[in-house]
């Protein structure tokens, strides 16, 4: 019992002599007070004296001054404020100077009732309460105001061309870019503080800064720092939660902007603190309800994938085919086939990668094609016998499909059906084909028509060697057709938008997520099937117009809207998922299996044939001929009713 006694006494002996070994911080500190702790033993004279050092008090003074400053020093050496940095000063720490201080308070009382008896001077106790007053004032002071000049004066105090900044986030990515911020050209950053909802980070050190507390304080920090912009690293903060941090520091006249971090894989194992960071603006992308995907130039499912193999692109003068082709570059494949039946979109996008790329790299072969022509297609895959097929040829504008129900048939379920037959006969290893969410339970043309190419898909890589992959995923923003730029152009004149309704939702990804998520589809999936992409929640049309207002600083009181109501083959809502799918995650967050039976090969073989006979017949049949067929490739009712949607309810 009594050893163990000792050996707790003496651990905690030694651990706290190790924390008050003398150091040169401490050494200063310890002179620091020794004069603070005379200066506020004068002072208790000079107040008691009524503002006046008297004569009579000089010997009292002399001959206790250095009593009085030795035991308050040796109480504060013991009590750690020598040791732990005045900067970092918290509200235990005032509850530790009162203590100390008071416990200073009492051994001078009982030191001047040990001089009472041995007949030396005493000091008047209205001195030693004054004295304990400004020691309390004296050393809070000194401590609040080091704390004062640590966190508002020197963050905000920037050299040459930097400019203050908050950074939003502090997990590991995120203190990569506040360090490597400084070192940016040609705009330097200066980083002030962290923000972060995590209280564990709070008070930690990055750098030359800390991070102050959560994101809710981004606008009173901004102000007591007096820093310009906060910057956020993408990802970490996006949708209606970014747009309400813009609007909160938009009323301190505090700019947002998003931090990107280019590094490859190595660079972000690396040592080094220089990194290829960019600073922009908030873009409307970054306000969808998701973070955005991103695929490094190595990735460990698409580089083996892609690397020194030809890959064929349908439609790659589209807007998602194009995106494919540039996103292909990054992998490097051996040749890359560009076929596309317009002339002008085929010239700009060879013209395009032939102009990036050296005269020894990547092979780039451009080929005038309609992949409905069956002839000329067997003419093209034994030409250039690519590995990998991408077929992103496809008509996609709802309501006009609606009156070209015929071009909807042959383009987006012929021509598929006939391109992934012939890519069976000449040996194509992986034949990935683009699909939407309005092809489940369609209630359009353009979405039936897009689903009997989906079920032949399926249906098809149960009885061939080639791996078939069929990516599904709703809107993607800027592409040919969309709505975005008519938007852009409405805002930018204060013209009224005209949407169909303010119900109506839809799922948004960008063009470049598309693009690679696609080929992250086709290059991680073993088997083939079905992949849907991850979109988030459905974003309101009327909040999508209302980003697109914010990322090009229109008033939102100056954006008005019109409604027309839904159009031909329209929803309030889409599906991204038949109710028969059962959800499978793969090693992508971004990218979902959706398994289900495929149905025999020879029934929709049998639903190809009826659509080229109700073609005969005109567009009025070939539609409702389209229409029925959708409805039984649906697979049974959807999971809810939609009084907007006719066929839907009819497909039910």
């Amino acid at each position: 019992m009594v050893s163990t006694l000792t050996r707790s006494l003496s651990t905690w002996f030694d651990k706290w002599w190790h924390s008050r070994i003398p150091t040169r911080e401490a050494i200063v500190v310890t002179a620091f007070l020794a004069l603070l702790f005379q200066a506020s033993y004068l002072a208790a004279f000079f107040v008691r004296g009524e503002l006046l050092l008297k004569a009579s008090d000089s010997a009292t003074i002399l001959s206790t001054i250095g009593w009085v400053v030795g035991i308050k020093l040796a109480l504060f050496y013991w009590r750690g404020f020598c040791h732990r940095p005045w900067r970092a000063a918290r509200f235990e720490d005032l509850n530790r100077l009162l203590r100390t201080t008071t416990t200073a308070l009492l051994v001078l009382i009982a030191f001047n009732y040990f001089s009472q008896v041995l007949g030396t001077a005493l000091i008047p106790r209205s001195v030693l309460l004054l004295d304990w007053a400004f020691t309390l004032i004296g050393v809070g002071g000194m401590q609040a105001l080091a704390r004062s000049i640590y966190e508002e004066i020197m963050p905000s105090t920037t050299a040459g061309n930097e400019r203050a900044v908050l950074l939003i986030d502090a997990s590991d990515a995120s203190r990569d870019i506040a360090l490597a911020l400084p070192g940016l050209r040609p705009q330097r950053y200066h980083v002030a503080g962290l923000l972060d909802d995590n209280p564990d980070h709070y008070g930690t050190a990055v750098g030359k800064a800390r991070v102050l507390g959560p994101v809710s304080m981004a606008p009173m920090c901004a102000e007591r720092l007096r820093v310009g912009e906060i910057i956020v690293r993408q990802g970490s903060i996006f949708g209606q939660r970014l747009r309400s941090l813009c609007d909160a520091c938009a009323a301190v006249n505090v700019r947002v902007r998003i931090a990107e971090d280019h590094s490859s894989p190595a660079e972000k194992r690396g040592s080094s603190t220089v990194r290829p960071i960019k600073v922009r603006d908030i873009e409307v992308h970054d306000l969808l309800s998701r973070p955005a995907a991103h695929l490094d130039d190595d990735d460990f499912h698409v580089a083996p994938f892609i690397a020194e193999r030809t890959v064929l692109v349908t439609g790659a003068g589209g807007s998602i085919g194009s995106e494919i082709c540039r996103q292909l570059v990054r992998f490097h494949p051996s040749r890359i086939v560009l076929v596309e039946r317009a002339e002008p979109a085929l010239f700009a996008i060879h013209r395009e990668l032939t102009e990036r790329l050296p005269t020894t790299a990547i092979e780039i072969v451009p080929h005038l094609c309609d992949i409905a022509n069956p002839d000329r297609v067997h003419a093209l895959l034994a030409d250039t016998k690519p590995d990998v097929i991408v077929h992103a040829a496809a008509f996609k504008h709802v309501p006009l499909m609606e009156h070209h129900p015929l071009e909807a048939i042959e383009n987006n379920t012929l021509a598929t059906a006939t391109l992934a037959e012939i890519a069976v006969e000449h040996g194509v290893e992986t034949f990935i084909t683009l699909s939407t969410d309005k092809a489940v339970y369609p209630s359009s043309v353009m979405g039936a028509s897009k689903l009997v190419a989906e079920r032949f898909v399926e249906s098809l890589a149960g009885e061939s060697r080639t791996k078939f992959v069929v990516v599904r995923f709703g809107n993607v923003l800027g592409s040919s057709g969309s709505a975005m730029p008519i938007f852009a152009d409405r805002l930018r004149r204060r013209l009224p938008i005209t949407i169909t309704d303010p119900a109506v939702r839809r799922y948004f990804l960008t063009v470049d997520e598309a693009a690679q998520l696609s080929l992250l589809a086709g290059a991680m999936s073993p088997r083939g099937g079905v992949y849907v992409l991850e979109m988030g929640e459905p974003l309101p049309i009327v909040d999508l117009v209302g980003s697109l207002a914010f990322v090009m600083n229109i008033p939102s009181d100056e954006v008005q809207f019109e409604y027309c109501g839904l159009r031909p083959g329209e929803k309030l809502d889409e599906d991204l998922f038949f109710a028969d799918e059962e959800h499978e995650t793969t090693a992508s967050p971004f990218v979902i299996h959706a398994v289900r039976a495929a149905r025999p090969l020879a029934e929709v073989q049998g639903w190809l044939a009826e659509l080229r006979e109700a073609i005969a017949n005109g567009p009025e049949a070939a539609a409702a001929k389209l229409i029925q067929i959708g409805s039984a490739a649906s697979d049974g009712p959807p999971p809810r009713n939609d009084p907007a949607n006719p066929a839907k309810v009819a497909a039910s």
